[in-house]
């Protein structure tokens, strides 16, 4: 890892420039890798999906590696076998500032819980 970042994104595009299917992979991943933590909340405060440019990715914590050293390694073989890019997200300053990352109850991500 490079010093100073704290956060690196998974893209779901392949080193060949494919979209990585099926497109659900990155609620996938992070729902693998969820845990109902103290306030039942599903995610993993390391792991998240996002959008990024109209295409999923994956916003991983560094520091997963020291708190969960077999989860690090299932992203780090998910990123090898779907021969994925990944590039540095933000630096520590950055990702220190704003505390966990932001988690959705599966009912804030529901449509009809949302008026779509």
């Amino acid at each position: 890892m490079l010093p100073g970042v704290a956060e690196f994104v998974v893209q779901g595009v392949t080193v060949e420039g494919e979209l990585c299917q099926p497109p659900e992979w990155a609620q996938q991943l992070c729902n693998t890798l969820a845990a109902t933590g103290t306030e039942g909340l599903p995610y993993s405060s390391y792991v998240r999906p996002v959008m990024v440019d109209g295409v999923a990715a994956v916003v991983v914590r560094v520091s997963l590696q020291l708190a969960d050293e077999q989860a690090f390694e299932k992203i780090r073989r998910f990123v090898a076998e779907h021969r994925l890019l990944v590039r540095a997200g933000r630096g520590s300053r950055d990702a220190e500032s704003t505390g966990a990352h932001p988690v959705y109850v599966p009912e804030r991500r529901s449509a009809e819980n949302n008026n779509w």
